[in-house]
């Protein structure tokens, strides 16, 4: 086989993924959940914002930030993991690479719910970090306040 046929074959096989002709993989609608929103806890505003991203290789990338607005609390965490619990539910987790308020380097997990758009719908839901990574028993759900999560399984 010729350099010449395996880079045409390589080719022909991206190509394939990108247009979504494999079952199961597509570059185009990759399996994701992006959200940004605030809820309050315990009186106080808490502004949140990820993204987690399947790639076709089965790695996940993202980034997700939190921040307390009471306390200035700010934590950013790097997302290589997501579960979806179902077709509107997963979990996420990375791992904490800058905070104010210490645990840099730590595991961190939280769960995030979409319930659909518009007026009509329930709120979206997500939940406080906690330590651990997608393992672990997903932390209970608050309703956010504004914002909107999308789930894409």
């Amino acid at each position: 086989m010729t350099t010449l046929t395996v880079v045409r074959a390589g080719l022909f096989a991206l190509t394939l993924v990108a247009l979504g002709f494999v079952p199961g993989v597509s570059v185009a609608n990759p399996p994701s959940a992006t959200g940004n929103g605030d809820f309050m806890m315990g009186g106080e505003l808490r502004t949140f914002s990820f993204s987690a991203i399947q790639q076709p290789n089965g790695n996940v990338a993202g980034q997700a930030e939190i921040h307390n607005r009471a306390s200035g609390a700010v934590v950013h965490m790097d997302i290589n993991c997501i579960v979806f619990l179902s077709q509107n539910t997963v979990v996420v987790s990375g791992t904490i690479t800058k905070s104010n308020m210490g645990g840099v380097g730590q595991k961190g997990v939280f769960q995030a719910q979409d319930n659909g758009e518009g007026t009509n719908s329930p709120p979206d839901r997500v939940s406080l970090v906690l330590p651990g990574d997608c393992t672990a028993t997903p932390p209970d759900l608050m309703d956010i306040l504004h914002g909107n999560i999308q789930v894409r399984p």
